[in-house]
This record gives C-alpha cells, structure tokens and sequence, in this order.
C-alpha cells in the first residue's frame, strides 16, 4: 500500500487534511497523519490513523499572539509535545512514499526536515487578499518561501497567491481551488430552515462569544428565523450560560442539545451537520475562522465581532475582514449592534447580493479537493514510472 504522511498545524488545517485524506484514500493510498496543533479529532472521526502525541496546549496554537501564551504552552510541555510530533513524522516517513503539509511555515517546516520527500503543500491559512500592504514585510516571508521552493507542489488557497508566490521566486505555486469549501458535516438536521447560524468557532472564544450571541437571539425573536449553533465539539459543562437551560436530545449528531429561555426563546445546538445548517442558514454570527469563510464561500453572509481570544481577536477579525469583504459584517461585541447588523442584511436585497458576491470571490468553487488529490497522484504515478523509463533506454 502506498503511504502518504499528513502533517497539519491547526484545527481548520486538520479539517481540511481529512478531505484530501478521503480523496487520496479514493485513488488508492493509505493515509497517517501527524497533526501538530490539538488532539487531530477531525482525522480520527473520518478514520484516519493519527500519529504522535495529542494534546491541546493552552493558547490552542495562537501562541504567538502574546509572550504569555508562549509561557504558558512551555509550561505546559510545549517541548516535549513537539519532539513526539517530530519523531512521528520521521518514524512515518520511511515507510511513505511522500509527505503533504496542510498549514503554513511552521508546517512545512516540521515536513520538510522530518518528512518523506516528494513534499507537497497546501499553504491554506495565508492570504494575499487579507495582506495589508501598509504594514510592512510580505504575505510569506523569505524562509517560508524558501521551504516551499523545497516542495514539488505547493497549493495556495486563492489565484491571488499563486500570482505572487511566482512573481516572488516559488515556481511550484499551482491554484486548484480552495478544499476548504468541501469540508463541510454531511449529517442531516431535522430543523425548519431559514436558520440563523450561530458559528462562536473552536477554540475557546466560543465561551465568550455564545453567550452574546444567545442574547442577540432573544432581541431576533421577530426575524423568522430558526437559531441553530454549529458547535465545534468544545465541552458543554465551561459554558456559562444567563437565563438559558441547556438540555440535551439523547442524539450524537444532529441537534445533540437545546437551550431554552424563559422568555421563549429556542436555540438549537447542532453538531456533525454543519453542511446542512450551512445550507439552510439566510444569516451567521460568527467568532470562527474556517467555519466563517466556508459560511462566505456558500453564500452566507456573516456578523462577527472581537473577543479577548485566543483566536478572534479584533486584529484577527479585521484580517478576516479584508478577505470576505462585504460578505462580513463587523461590529462591536455587544448584543444590539449584532442584531442591528443582522437586520441591516434582513432588510437590504443589495447588500445580501455584494455578501454572496464577495464570498465566492474570495473562496472560490467546491471541487478543489478532488483536484488536489488528483494532481498529486498524478505527480507521483509519473516518479513512479521514471525508473522504468531509464530501464527502456
């Protein structure tokens, strides 16, 4: 059987390492994987074997942000975490025949000096839409880019990076698409649509932002539209909840739990069914990153506001914001500037269509992980044939 090894470095990143996983398991190969950020429970749930250690470190890997996230994942055994991962990834690499990296420097890095050469990348965290010129320095850096000369194949997530990374020297920059809009949760929700999406992420913001997010519900109770959380697996029982009772349904997938208020107010909590919530929702609030942009790439137009973090930091929020454009809507962390936002989108046809409009500008067509997974098969079947092809001569 041939092995492809998976190094990713984050939760988006690990999300979409499975749906390439499921695309190359489709073509033939067996697929281990190494995830460098968390416990990689989106491979084990799509029974992809995970390898080295699987530990959540308390910045949940966003340790560069502050200097006191990176004491704090010291403290917590950052170091010896790490070299588990590298001696995965090197005792994986002798029996692969090749190593894809989902992140971004860290990742390729760690694939890089550890993996199993031919190195395949998809860079899917940076974007050159996102960059702000103004600042300073380069969307990927001269190391980084110099990793990626290091790979075969390097997969951007949008056309504009692909254009730069070449005028920048990384010739083995190829688009294909984004594969982040095909990591979608197939699993059916017995709920009426239009829904309101409630999208609070996985990291622990979600403790912060649901809450607000909950009291924005009461103020929508006029709107039509049914509350449903896409929760991100995160445990219940560090919810601190106002007035709401949260009761769970007996199901694993679907709706798992509802909260209730006594004012009336109903909002479902859903989980493993994000692609049908996603395709029923008319409008999102969100402290996410991948579930925002996939929301975008649907169609969905999005309300989002900062928290303290460790992810959707107001720097965060806004870097998201130059890359979805009018498809987020930005305010500040309180209840009615949320549902104001939300009925600005309700009551506007226009600026509805300029949220579609941006979202699929910036994410692009479904599709791309089959692409992907096709191009790298296709890479490796022509290796795999030059031996005979020196035999012939």
């Amino acid at each position: 059987m041939r092995r492809v090894v998976i190094v990713s470095n984050g939760h988006g990143e690990d999300i979409i390492g499975t749906v390439l996983a499921r695309e190359l398991v489709a073509l033939g190969y067996e697929v281990q994987a190494v995830p460098l950020v968390g416990k990689g429970n989106a491979y084990q749930q799509a029974g992809i074997r995970v390898l080295g250690p699987r530990k959540e470190m308390p910045s949940g890997g966003f340790a560069v942000q502050s200097a006191a996230s990176i004491w704090a994942d010291l403290k917590a055994g950052w170091f010896s975490m790490s070299l588990g991962h590298y001696q995965a990834v090197r005792a994986a690499a002798r029996d692969a025949i090749a190593t894809l990296v989902v992140g971004d420097i860290y990742g390729i890095l760690v694939g890089s000096v550890f993996g199993k050469r031919p190195l395949f990348q998809m860079q899917c965290l940076v974007s050159v839409r996102a960059w702000e010129p103004g600042r300073g320095g380069n969307p990927y850096g001269p190391l980084e880019r110099a990793l990626m000369r290091r790979a075969v194949k390097v997969y951007p997530r949008e056309l504009e990076a692909e254009t730069w990374l070449r005028a920048h020297g990384v010739k083995n920059a190829h688009y294909l698409g984004n594969p982040m809009l095909d990591a979608l949760d197939g699993g059916p929700l017995e709920l009426p649509p239009p829904y309101l999406l409630l999208l609070p992420g996985s990291r622990t913001d979600a403790y912060q932002s649901l809450p607000l997010m909950l009291e924005a519900c009461r103020l929508l109770r006029d709107a039509a539209l049914t509350p449903v959380v896409a929760w991100a697996g995160l445990p219940l029982d560090r919810l601190e909840l106002k007035d709401y009772r949260l009761e769970a349904t007996g199901r694993s997938e679907g709706v798992t739990h509802r909260l209730s208020h006594p004012d009336g107010t109903v909002v479902y909590l859903a989980q493993r069914a994000f692609g049908a919530a996603l395709r029923g929702s008319r409008v999102a609030l969100s402290t996410s990153g991948t579930a925002a942009e996939q929301a975008a790439g649907y169609g969905v137009p999005l309300v989002g506001f900062p928290t303290h973090g460790p992810q959707y930091t107001r720097g965060f929020a806004e870097n998201q914001k130059r890359l979805l454009g009018d498809a987020l809507m930005l305010t500040e962390p309180s209840p009615e500037a949320v549902v104001q936002a939300v009925r600005a989108f309700l009551s506007s046809e226009t600026l509805l269509q300029r949220a579609r409009a941006a979202g699929k500008a910036a994410m692009g067509e479904p599709g791309a992980a089959a692409r992907i997974a096709l191009d790298i098969h296709q890479h490796l079947q022509a290796i795999e044939r030059e031996p005979e092809q020196s035999r012939s001569r």
